[in-house]
C-alpha cells in the first residue's frame, strides 16, 4: 500500500504570511512591467479565452519564432561544447588524451555554453510569452503596482518555475500526494536533457563500432537532440502560458453560465460544489492558477463572506467526504456540482489519471454512467480558444 502523508494545516488564528516569491519569478515580474511600459496595452475586444482568427495567427507566429529561437540556441550549446571536445581530443585513435586536461576543456566549454544557453532561453521564454499575453489581450497588470498575480503565474510558465505549494483557502494541494512522487518527478525533470543525450550517444557508439568511436561525427550527436529537446520544451511552455491567459477569462464565464442555469443553489450545494473544485486541486497535487480562478468564481457564485483569517470548511479538501456529501445531495441538486467540477477538471489544459478517477467516481455518486465524453468535448473547446455554449455546459451534469 502506498504511503501518504498529511501536512498539518496553517493556523487560523490570523491571516498566513506569504512566503518570499523565487528570485527568478521577481525578475520576471521585473522584465513584464519593463515591457508593459514600453509596448502599447492591447485591450481585448472579446472574452481573452476566445480566440479569433487575428488572435491565432498573431499566437502562431510567435510560437513559432520562439521554438525556432530555442532550437537554434540548444544547437550552438551543443556545438561549442563538440567543437572543444574535438580540439582537445588527439588525432590518433590508439592515444588517449589526458583526463585532467580532456575534461578541464570539455567541461569548461559546456558548462559555459550552457549557462549562455539558459539566460538566453529565460529572457526569450518572458520575451514570448509577454507576447503572447499582448497577442490575446490580457493584460499582466489590471491592478496596475497594487498587485501582480497575474504577472507572477506567467511568469512561472515561461521560466518553468512550479506553483506556490502552500495550502490556500484550508486546501492543501499535496494532501493526498505521496512523497515518492513528488521526489521520482523531480529527479526526471532535473535529468530529462542529460539522460537523453546519454542515450542517443550509447546507441551512436554501438551502431558505428569500436574503430568509429573517434572520429567527428559522434561529439554532434547532441546537436539535432538538443535542438529538438528545446524546441519540444518551448512549446510546451507557450501552451502552457497561453492555457494560462485564457483560464481566469474562461473560469469566471464558464462557472457563471452553470450558476445561471442552475439557479440560486441551496446552502447544501454550495458547500458540496465548493468541496468539488477542492478535490480537483488535491487530485492534481497542484494549485495550477487557473483552479484558483475556479474556486474564485465558485467562492463570488455562493456568497462566500467569510472573513480573512476565518477558518475554512472542516475538512475541505476531503475528497473522500466530497464524494459522501455529493451522494448524499438530491438528484436535481447534484447537476451544479458535476458542471462546475467539469470546468474545474480542464480548467488547466489537460486532464490526469487522477481527475479523470474524481469524475468517474462523482458520476458514480450521483448515479450516473461514467461518461468523459463531455469532459473531452469541453477540453477541447477550451483549448482551442473557441467559444463554449452553454448546452456543452449543461451536457456535463
Amino acid at each position: 500500500m502506498q504511503k501518504r502523508f498529511m501536512r498539518p494545516s496553517p493556523p487560523t488564528a490570523g491571516p498566513v504570511p506569504q512566503a518570499r516569491p523565487p528570485l527568478l519569478e521577481r525578475m520576471g515580474i521585473w522584465y513584464f512591467r519593463a515591457l508593459s511600459r514600453a509596448a502599447r496595452q492591447r485591450a481585448a475586444t472579446d472574452p481573452v479565452h476566445e480566440l479569433n482568427t487575428e488572435e491565432r495567427a498573431s499566437l502562431r507566429r510567435i510560437q513559432r519564432a520562439a521554438i525556432a529561437r530555442a532550437a537554434a540556441a540548444g544547437s550552438v550549446s551543443s556545438i561549442v561544447s563538440a567543437a572543444a571536445e574535438i580540439w582537445v581530443t588527439p588525432p590518433h585513435p590508439d592515444t588517449a588524451a589526458d583526463p585532467w586536461v580532456f575534461w578541464g576543456v570539455v567541461g569548461g566549454a559546456t558548462a559555459l555554453a550552457s549557462v549562455v544557453e539558459i539566460l538566453y532561453l529565460y529572457w526569450d521564454g518572458l520575451r514570448a510569452v509577454h507576447g503572447l499575453a499582448t497577442a490575446a489581450g490580457l493584460d499582466l497588470f489590471p491592478h496596475g503596482d497594487a498587485g501582480h498575480a497575474v504577472a507572477a503565474s506567467m511568469a512561472r510558465a515561461a521560466l518553468e518555475l512550479p506553483n506556490p505549494p502552500d495550502p490556500v483557502h484550508g486546501i492543501d494541494p499535496r494532501r493526498e500526494a505521496s512523497r515518492a512522487r513528488l521526489v521520482l518527478a523531480s529527479l526526471f525533470y532535473k535529468l530529462k536533457v542529460s539522460v537523453t543525450n546519454f542515450v542517443v550517444k550509447a546507441l551512436v557508439r554501438r551502431m558505428l563500432g569500436r574503430t568509429m568511436l573517434r572520429t567527428w561525427l559522434l561529439p554532434f550527436v547532441a546537436v539535432p537532440v538538443t535542438a529538438a529537446w528545446n524546441g519540444l520544451v518551448c512549446w510546451f511552455i507557450l501552451r502552457e502560458a497561453r492555457i494560462r491567459a485564457m483560464g481566469a477569462s474562461a473560469a469566471r464565464e464558464m462557472v457563471g453560465s452553470v450558476f445561471r442555469a442552475a439557479g440560486t443553489p441551496t446552502p447544501a450545494q454550495r458547500d458540496v460544489v465548493l468541496r468539488g473544485v477542492a478535490a480537483t486541486i488535491v487530485r492534481t497535487v497542484d494549485a495550477h492558477p487557473n483552479l484558483l480562478a475556479v474556486l474564485d468564481a465558485v467562492r463570488d457564485a455562493v456568497g462566500s463572506t467569510a472573513a480573512p483569517g476565518a477558518p475554512p470548511p472542516e475538512g475541505l479538501d476531503d475528497t473522500a467526504g466530497f464524494l459522501s456529501r455529493l451522494r448524499a445531495l438530491p438528484a436535481p441538486e447534484q447537476g451544479l456540482v458535476l458542471r462546475v467540477l467539469g470546468v474545474a477538471a480542464i480548467i488547466d489544459g489537460r486532464m490526469t489519471g487522477a481527475e479523470r478517477r474524481l469524475w468517474r467516481e462523482a458520476r458514480e455518486a450521483a448515479g450516473l454512467p461514467p461518461d468523459e465524453r463531455p469532459l473531452k468535448v469541453l477540453l477541447r473547446a477550451f483549448v482551442h480558444g473557441d467559444r463554449v455554449p452553454e448546452d456543452l455546459l449543461i451536457a456535463l451534469g
